[in-house]
This record gives C-alpha cells, structure tokens and sequence, in this order.
C-alpha cells in the first residue's frame, strides 16, 4: 500500500468503513456505491483486513457491468481460499453464479450456486442455504424446467422460514410466484407476491416494493384486469427507475408491451418492448434481450412489417440457442444430478452418525487393547519368559479375532441402514408416477358441480309451478331433478373410487406377504397405468394386449410393493411406444414409414405358471414394440439414478427399485431382452 498522509489515511478509513456499513444495511443495488467503492479499491485506499468486505461488496452493487462484476466475485474467491475464510468464500459463489445467471452462462452458475449452499451448510446458515436453493430454482426457471424449479424454490421457502431474514423469504417468494405465472398458475403466484410484499412494506424496501407491485400488475394482465395491471406495473417502473434497478423492469416493460396489445394498440406495445430492448442490451441482459425481441418480432408481424419482424426474430433466436443449447441442458443436468445425490448422502450420513460413533469407540477400543497387550509384550520378552509370551500371544489373537468380529458386525449393521435409506428413497420416489391420475378425479366432479347447478335451476322452477298449480309440468321437473341427482350419486362413486384407488397404490407396505391374485393384479396396474398416463397427456394412445393365464391361481407376495414394479414397467413401456410414435410422426404422414406399414404403439402383458413340487410359481412378460435398448446402456438400466429420459422426466432409480423388489424382497428374478428398433421384453419369474 502506497503511503498517503495520516489525516487523508483516516478519511479513507472511514470512508471505507461507512459504505461497507451502509451496504450491508441496504438491500437495493446502487451503482453510485459501487462507483464510489470502485475508486477505494483501484487506488488502493483501504486495510488489508478490508480487501474481503469491500469485493463482496464491489460486485453486490456493480450492476451495470456484468462482467466487471464477475472478476470482482473470481477475486474474492481466490482472496477466500487464500486466507481461509468460509464466510466471505460462501459469499464470492454465490455472487459468481448471480452475475454468471445474469449474462446467460446458466451450467457454471448452478455449479457456483451448488457450491455456496455446501459452505452455508457448514456454517449452519439457514438464510445463505435459502437463497442458494433459490437462485438453482430461478436457473431452471430460465431453462423453462418448471417442475424441477418449484422443487427448489418450495425448498428455498420452507428454509427460509426457519431463518430470520425475512427479506431473503420475500425475493424467493417473488421469485417462485415468477416462475407460477409461466406455467399460468395466477391463484398461488398471487398469494406468493401479496406475502412478499407485504414482507417488503414491513421493512420499508423500495426496490422490493417495486418487484411486488409489478409483479402483481403482471398477474392482473394475464387473468385480463387491464386497469389494475396499468395501475400496477406503472407503479412498480416507477419505483424501480428510482432505484437504477434494470433487471426486473425489462421483464414489466414487456408485460406494459402485452397490457396496450390487448387494447390493440401495438405502436404503444413496440415502444415498450423497444424500450425493454434497450435497457437489456445496456446492461447485458442476456435473458431479458431475448424476450424484447421475441416480442419485437410478433408485434411487427402484426403491423405486417415483415423486414423488422425476421430481423427481430433472428435476434431472439441467437439468445434463445445461447440459453438453451444442449450442452449447457446436459451440464445443467449433470449438476443436478450430482447435487442430489451428495444431499442424499447428507442425509445417510447424519442417520447413521450414532452407529458410526460407536464404530469409532470399537475402533479406538481395539488400538487401546493392541497398544497395552504390545506392552505387555515387550515386557514379557525383556524378561525373556518365552512360555508367558507365547500364552500373551495367543490371547492377542483371539481378541484381535473377536474386535475384528465385531468391527464387521458394526460395519455390516452400517452398510444395511444404508442400503434401507437409499431403498426407502427410491420407494418414496415412485409416488410421483401416479400424480397424474389425480386429473382423473376433474371429469366426474365437473359432472357433479354441473348437474347440482342445473337441479338448483329445476328446483327454482318447480317452485313457480307450484305457485301455478300446474301439476304435469311440476311432475316432468321433478323427474329430471332424480334423474340428475342419480348421475351425481354415480359419478360421486366414481370420484371416489379413483380416490381410494389412489390411496391403496400410494400406501407403503406394511412388509407382510399375503395370497394375492397375480392376474387380478396385473390387470388393475394396468388399467392404472394407462389411464394415468392418458391424464397428463390426452394424445397419448396405445395397444394393450393381455394373455392371462387363469391357472396361476394366488401367490404370496408384497402385493403394494410388487404393484411398483408392475407400474414402473408399464410406465416405462408406454414412455418407448409412445416416444418411437412421436419420431415417425415426425418424418412420415400419419406414422406410416416408406414400405407402407403404419406403425401401431403397443403394449403386451403376458403370465404363465411355471410347475413345482410346491405348487409352482409365475413368470410375468411385459412386451413393448419400441426402439429398445442400445447395447452399450443395457449393463446400466438397473443402476440407481441412470436414466435416458430428458430432465425432470425420469429419477433413474424405477427399475433399480424394481430390480430390488423381486429379486430381495420376494427372491424371485427380473431379466431383459431387447432388440434394436423392434422392443423389449421384460420378464419377472416369482417363486411359489
């Protein structure tokens, strides 16, 4: 450090020490901070003891220069490491990944993110561990993976809860309700903007505030309250123009851009979005450039100026590839994949902790006894007593046998827990398979809600008959009025046979076998299966054949369990079938490829009995005419978390899990064959 004046020495220290105070207590971003910092830190006018606090806050307030920014939080990672510092190393990731989010390089920002919650998790620090779930949730949100992002913003939540930083709570609510209204959820995004602003007025946050306001505006513009949204997002601009907060006003000026569109007044609506352009390309918005341009290019299309709408489009089409390319989706996956398996392991890990501290006192236990019987020796041998030594000797022997029988006992009880946690996992996992069928449940109440308000109209009308006295038109009424309360009687049993249905299939095993029709049960799986799948997606279609073999009679099994393994291979059966349709769709009219075939999806479940002494057991053959296995993945299929489904399609432990059942939980044996570009064939043999 250069040596200045003592007085200007002392005004430099507290210079220094004012901001750093003043921006840990304000939350907004301010570029004249940052500018002022700036100039601390390239003349050098600061402590060695200050250099950590002033980068983390250098690159919090630097936010018209992304990238001047993300050198600042490299440097305060490298500075962290050097001087051992978790807290201010935990901050540098974390700022990493926010400016890495904001200039589009989404895979090395989720690993910066990663990073930072295992560090906060070291320090026991609920708010830094919330806000880094958030921040994962907000990538995924950008990459349009909706289910796994409210996965992690409903973490970020639940954590932030138990944390006092009640304005970390407000920005991942604001955040999840964000990513709500992109798969048009209004009710819950509108609950989660009107909690954080609340939060924000409570602590008199302007910027805050200002997020919530245009948040909720943007609400009112999709359910079509147009006042209300002008009203809002007007407010919300505002307030953030004042606080140089650039970020989320793209994003409001779009939604003003989609509010004067709906009025038919698209030179207004260009202006917006020309304006949220603008400010984009200023600060290097790689997302929010993106979204103005594809905006840009519809509403041009509609003034029908063509030349600016292809030149808008192509814009939007460069940012778009540069979010969304696969390698940055498969290292996004990676990430995840990762990430989730190491939490995993956390949780296995404090589980097991009891039984690995008494592991370590057998341990230290055995050492103690090696180091006295060593003693004893030595002193035997000092004293040249060869009979004595060779009865020591022997006794060491056996008790280093008996703490080696020990020390594996431990270690095999360890390993089981394990293996019981990772299984309980995977169980717990396939319970999302059968969350679709819940839309089942929409059709029969949407027949009850309709008939009980046309009973409410007959009934209003046999009422004035009655006034009228005519006899014949109240008696025609009132039969309709049965007629209806019959269909909700039946479509009311309906609901709830899908319900309990529902229940019994998602009801853990109580681990007991019983005689179990395996026909009857095959059957209902089946049935389950397909309709789940036809919930989600009403153009899914396919085959299903059964052959049955009605001798098989009852076998004793884990009905619950062995119904997983039933669900899981259809479901995986119908994925294939449906996914091969879906490709030759693609390159030929109506599927039917160049000999003239139409291809056909189809599904086939097939039982047999297999005679024995005791009464014989079953073999169970589920058929799809899919693309099948390629070979180089076939070794793999029954490893836990391998999956060849996109992300957030597939956990990768289902077969795995169903491999674990039949052949450990009812000694049986589960097989695969497969054929390129014709199918697969999975077969289960049960013992009797």
């Amino acid at each position: 450090m250069r040596s200045i004046p003592m007085v200007n020495k002392l005004i430099s220290i507290f210079f220094i020490c004012f901001f750093l105070i003043y921006t840990h207590q304000v939350c907004a971003q301010d570029q004249n901070i940052a500018d002022s910092l700036s100039k601390i830190y390239e003349t050098k006018n600061y402590k060695d003891s200050t250099i950590l606090p002033l980068l983390k806050d250098l690159c919090y307030n630097e936010v018209r220069d992304n990238k001047k920014a993300l050198q600042y939080a490299n440097e305060l990672i490298t500075l962290s490491r050097q001087t051992n510092s978790l807290k201010y190393l935990r901050a540098g990731y974390f700022l990493k990944g926010t400016k890495l989010r904001m200039l589009g390089q989404l895979d090395p920002a989720l690993a910066s993110f990663i990073t930072s919650i295992e560090l906060a998790k070291q320090q026991k620090n609920l708010r830094a561990e919330g806000d880094g779930y958030s921040s994962i949730a907000d990538i995924y949100s950008v990459a349009n993976n909706h289910s796994t992002a409210g996965f992690y913003y409903r973490q970020a939540i639940q954590t932030l809860r138990k944390s006092n930083d009640s304005l970390s709570l407000a920005a991942a609510l604001s955040n999840a309700g964000d990513d709500l209204l992109k798969v048009r959820i209004f009710d819950t995004a509108m609950q989660y903007f009107s909690e954080a602003k609340a939060i924000y007025e409570a602590r008199d946050y302007g910027s805050g505030i200002g997020y919530s306001l245009g948040n909720i505006g943007v609400v009112y513009a999709n359910t079509g309250n147009l006042y209300e949204a002008e009203k809002n997002i007007g407010q919300a601009i505002s307030i953030l123009e004042e606080n140089h907060d650039y970020y989320p006003i793209c994003d409001y000026l779009i939604s003003f851009s989609d509010v004067y569109e709906e009025k038919g007044r698209i030179q207004d609506a260009i202006q917006y979005a020309a304006r949220s352009l603008s400010l984009a390309q200023q600060y290097n918005l790689n997302e929010q450039v993106a979204n103005a341009s594809k905006k840009l290019s519809s509403l041009y299309e509609k003034n029908n100026n063509l030349k600016e709408s292809l030149h808008f489009y192509k814009m939007y089409v460069q940012y778009r590839d540069s979010l969304n390319n696969l390698e940055t989706v498969q290292k996004m996956a990676d990430l995840r994949t990762g990430f989730e398996v190491s939490q995993k392991q956390g949780e296995v890990n404090i589980l097991t902790s009891q039984k690995l501290t008494q592991r370590n006192l057998l341990i230290a236990s055995v050492l103690i006894a090696a180091l006295a019987l060593g003693i004893i020796v030595v002193l035997i041998k000092s004293n040249r007593h060869k009979k004595q030594s060779f009865i020591v000797l022997t006794a060491q022997k056996k008790q280093t046998e008996i703490e080696k029988t020990k020390a594996e006992t431990a270690l095999s009880e360890l390993t089981k827990t394990q293996k019981q946690l990772v299984q309980s996992a995977k169980l717990a996992s396939l319970g999302e398979l059968t969350a679709g069928i819940a839309h089942e449940i929409q059709n029969p109440l949407n027949f009850i809600n309709n008939f009980s308000e046309l009973n409410t109209e007959l009934i209003n009308e046999a009422t004035q008959e009655i006034e009228n006295g005519n006899v014949d038109a109240l008696k025609l009424l009132l039969a309709d009025i049965t007629d209806n309360e019959q269909k909700i009687n039946q479509h009311g049993k309906r609901a709830d046979a899908i319900v309990k249905g529902m229940l019994q299939h998602s009801r853990s095993s109580g681990g007991v076998k019983e005689p179990t029709d395996i026909n009857a049960l095959f059957d209902e799986y089946l049935r389950l299966s397909y309709h789940g799948l036809r919930a989600r997606d009403k153009s899914f279609n396919a085959t299903i054949k059964t052959d049955f073999d009605a001798s098989i009679g009852k076998l004793t099994v884990l009905p619950q369990e062995l119904g997983r393994v039933i669900l899981n291979l259809l479901t995986n059966a119908f994925y294939v079938v449906d996914e091969k349709n879906k490709e030759k769709s693609k390159h030929t009219k109506e599927g039917i490829n160049i000999s003239g075939e139409k291809y056909e999806p189809t599904v086939t479940i097939a039982t047999h009995k297999i005679p024995s002494a005791d009464g014989g057991g079953a073999e169970i053959i589920i058929t799809d005419n899919g693309n099948g296995i390629p070979e180089q993945i076939l070794d793999k299929i029954f490893q836990p978390f391998f999956t060849t489904k996109p992300t957030g399609q597939g956990t990768g432990l289902g077969l795995s899990m169903s491999y674990d059942i039949i052949t450990k939980g009812h000694g049986g044996e589960l097989k695969v064959e497969t054929e390129i570009g014709k199918g697969t064939k999975f077969i289960i043999t049960l013992p009797g």
